[in-house]
């Protein structure tokens, strides 16, 4: 029977099965290395695999990691076989690189689980880096998992940690051409400011006088979008969970003067565990405090606010309409005020009574009613985040125990590893990864619009989990 360790560090994950040893000692000899640039924590989550045997119910958000003892079971479709990965335990321990100067060892020892019984043997070494500037030579080119008009995306591996990432690369003449340059470097600003769970991050950002490149945690469990689609609709605790977790995404965004303004299924990402990350980031607009307003109309049809349409000016608060018709989709399987022909659905999105199918929810009907409230001055959630937390649908959530992501998520996306391609679209990954060979030339003037792009981690960690768990 396999054992599963799960490593993350800034939303970067490694799956490794033990090498040796039994259920109850199992036995990793193996070594992982993380490139660090903040403080964060390095999370160790143990599972095992057994055949589904049984129609097991995904677990609510109140059943994850039970303190009596109990494992926590996700079921999903592995390579066309069905399996249930049940939760054993779980250690944390904060990693601060500004605490460590030099190469030194920063734990030796045994972590008692949580969650379940035992212990984690293991050792983390720090190790600095010497601060060369990334370019795109440090990556092993793996597979393309999206394109688009900006350029495309590639899974990568960064060759002196092994690590695997999400590589986004941008032709400067295209943004230019479309005066995009100010979106795309308030994209790069967010991603490096903001340190969330539920939001994918940066790890390193670099330049060729041709194009820009975003480094990115590699999340592979899929869109939301893909997900739902394949689904229909969710039930009411995995809606929850999803929206529960968005919701303190969008709180962190907010806190830093950011209104997000395109929240949709295709911005969500599945990670491995099955937790939600947040990304692109492109029609973010910076420096919003308190309720400033700005006037820029964009966003998708489906989910824009009446106040934006209406183009009044519109605050954060704009954001808390899209969390509400994205939780009414992800119950009902449609955007709530949804038409073929997009002018009558902005009509209805102004005009339209809000209806509900008979069965649903009281405490979630009454939370849409809060945040689909036509006018910004009363919306659930004008005067912050923690309006729309106190509602009564989230009773049973301790989100500081959701921010330290200790609610097992109640779906777990069917991957293989951290490294595995097989939820994007293969007409995608069917293609052969290269970085493309471009000529454009561009003005000094214009090359100084992209200056301080560069973002990079200067140091690794090394954490070495070849220890035995009793």
């Amino acid at each position: 029977m396999p054992v599963f360790l799960v490593i993350e560090f800034d939303k970067t994950q490694i799956v490794l099965e033990s090498t040796s040893g039994s259920l109850e000692t199992p036995v990793w000899n193996i070594t992982s290395q993380f490139d660090v640039s903040r403080l964060e924590t390095l999370n160790l989550q143990i599972y095992t695999r057994i055949p589904f045997i049984s129609n097991s119910t995904s677990p609510t958000l109140s059943s994850s990691v039970s303190q009596s003892g109990k494992n926590n079971v996700n079921s999903a479709s592995l390579n066309g076989r069905q399996y249930e990965d049940i939760f054993l335990g779980a250690s944390k321990i904060l990693i601060d690189p500004a605490k460590v100067s030099g190469a030194s060892t920063l734990f030796n020892g045994a972590i008692p689980l949580s969650g379940g019984s035992g212990k984690l043997n293991l050792r983390i070494d720090y190790k600095p880096n010497k601060n060369k500037p990334l370019t795109i030579d440090d990556f092993e080119l793996l597979t393309v998992v999206g394109k688009g008009s900006f350029g495309k995306v590639m899974q990568v591996r960064k060759k002196d940690t092994n690590q695997i990432y999400a590589l986004k690369t941008i032709r400067k003449a295209h943004i230019v051409s479309r005066s995009e340059v100010n979106h795309t470097l308030a994209e790069r600003t967010v991603l490096a400011q903001i340190d969330n769970p539920f939001i994918v991050p940066l790890k390193f950002s670099f330049q060729s006088p041709e194009k820009l490149y975003f480094v990115l945690a590699f999340i592979n469990g899929g869109e939301l979008f893909h997900h739902l689609q394949r689904e229909g609709k969710f039930d009411l605790n995995r809606s929850r969970f999803y929206t529960a977790e968005l919701l303190c995404a969008l709180e962190c965004l907010h806190e830093h003067d950011v209104i997000y303004r395109d929240l949709k299924p295709e911005n969500i990402l599945l990670d491995y565990t099955g937790h939600i990350a947040l990304c692109d980031f492109g029609l973010c607009k910076l420096n919003m405090a308190g309720q400033e307003r700005t006037n820029t109309f964009c966003g998708t049809p489906e989910y824009l606010a009446p106040e934006l349409l209406l183009a009044q000016g519109y605050t954060k608060v704009v954001d808390w309409w899209t969390l509400g018709v994205l939780f009414y989709e992800m119950l009902t399987g449609l955007p709530p005020f949804f038409d073929e022909n997009t002018n009558d659905m902005y009509r209805k999105i102004l005009q339209e009574p809000l209806r509900f199918p008979d069965d649903m929810d009281r405490e979630a009907r009454s939370l849409l009613i809060g945040l689909l409230d036509r006018n910004p001055e009363t919306r659930l959630g004008v005067h912050g985040a923690a309006e729309i937390k106190a509602h009564p649908f989230f009773a049973q959530i301790d989100w500081h125990r959701l921010m330290a992501k200790k609610y097992a998520a109640p779906f777990k996306p069917a991957v293989e590893s951290a490294a595995d391609t097989s939820n994007f679209d293969q007409e995608f990954t069917s293609e052969v990864p290269a970085d493309s060979v471009v000529d454009d030339y561009l003005s000094e003037s214009v090359q100084r619009q992209f200056g301080g792009w560069t973002y990079s981690g200067d140091s690794k960690l090394a954490s070495s989990s070849n220890n035995r768990w009793t």
